[in-house]
């Protein structure tokens, strides 16, 4: 699946999470992996990593999703497995990153339903 820029699965509404719009963020599926290089021009990032409320209108089964954010082959943030029903903030120091890499991974359960959110993204560079 091509990851979404600024909406939610199928491009129609804004990303939400737990009840929340989000007017910027990436959208992608289990498992993915987006890469930028920064070339050492960046200082931080900031998100807020979840599944995207438009699960709870396809079933009860999977929207499980692990986020981690990996500058250099190094992992400077892990969310720890998230269900439907949470949510994690990062701010993460990216002094001297060149290679980012936004990675989501299906939890273990597999990918159906894991429709997951980067809202909010911003680095400062």
């Amino acid at each position: 699946m091509t990851p979404t820029v600024d909406s939610s699965v199928g491009g129609w509404t804004p990303i939400s999470l737990l009840g929340q719009t989000h007017q910027t963020g990436i959208r992608v599926a289990s498992a993915s992996t987006i890469r930028y290089y920064l070339g050492d021009r960046c200082t931080r990032l900031t998100t807020i990593v979840g599944i995207d409320d438009a699960v709870r209108n396809v079933g009860p089964e999977g929207g499980t999703s692990t986020f981690q954010v990996v500058g250099d082959g190094k992992v400077l943030f892990d969310s720890g497995i998230l269900t439907r029903d949470a949510t994690r903030q990062a701010d993460i120091d990216l002094t001297g990153v060149r290679v980012l890499d936004l990675v989501v991974d299906d939890a273990g359960d597999g990918g159906y339903n894991d429709r997951a959110d980067w809202a909010g993204l911003n680095a400062t560079c």
